[in-house]
């Protein structure tokens, strides 16, 4: 289904993760259009980004998964539309160890296994970004594919998901690596 309320802006920027590259949306900053390499993949995705953000633990979703159209750019002109994908809100990312702390990672870690029963895994700074929320920051989960909530993507090693040591409480320690 082609959704015809919003284009992609090619122009603008654009980023690239394993599973899906993400876009800006045309005369709407706060929105960002997710693009996956197959329709099962943007289907995933959405299911468990749906999930989330009724509890605010991941951006908000506008769209049912679609195709868009690429808006012209000047002399280019984008005949075919996108790949499959959903038109989600805009989250701000940071560099690693920088703004979002590991404390930061673990809360929402634990605020996801408590609301929905998932274990984020992969919960690297990178698939973690931050919403406005009553005028306030708030950390929330930005990859949403299947992967990120099974336990071959375990992003720090321990037993539990998330960057907290089970066995000794620390963060980010060795005990648990042997």
């Amino acid at each position: 289904m082609l959704d015809t309320d919003y284009l992609i802006d090619y122009s603008d920027w654009f980023d690239e993760g394993g599973c899906c590259q993400v876009y800006p949306i045309k005369d709407r900053p706060e929105l960002v259009f997710k693009e996956f390499y197959t329709k099962k993949k943007a289907v995933d995705s959405y299911k468990y980004q749906k999930q989330l953000a009724k509890f605010d633990l991941a951006p908000k979703v506008y769209s049912k998964i679609c195709k868009l159209k690429f808006a012209d750019d000047g002399d280019i002109h984008f005949e075919e539309p996108s790949d499959w994908g959903y038109v989600t809100e805009l989250a701000k990312t940071y560099e690693a160890e920088t703004k979002i702390s590991m404390r930061d990672i673990q809360k929402l870690v634990e605020e996801i296994q408590q609301k929905t029963g998932l274990k984020f895994w992969d919960c690297h700074w990178y698939n973690v970004g931050v919403v406005k929320r009553k005028n306030k920051q708030r950390v929330v989960c930005i990859d949403t594919g299947k992967e990120s909530f099974d336990g071959y993507a375990n992003a720090w090693g321990f037993a539990d998901p998330g960057p907290k040591c089970c066995y000794c409480k620390k963060y980010q320690c060795k005990c648990s690596k042997g």
